[in-house]
């Protein structure tokens, strides 16, 4: 199950990558910014499900 999600973050992740590209300076700082939010976000969730299931 977390390699599943680890999986579908990292082409979400690929995908915004690919977008920021395309986008003004601004947009490209506050979809950054959006991302590492994301990511620490994410993060908590994994180390939640790995200790609940040990």
């Amino acid at each position: 199950m977390i390699l599943g999600i680890l999986l579908l973050s990292t082409v979400v992740v690929a995908l915004l990558l690919g977008q920021l590209a395309r986008m003004s300076l601004r947009e490209r700082i506050l979809q950054t910014v959006a991302m590492l939010a994301a990511a620490f976000i994410f993060y908590g969730l994994v180390e939640l499900l790995e200790s609940a299931t040990h």
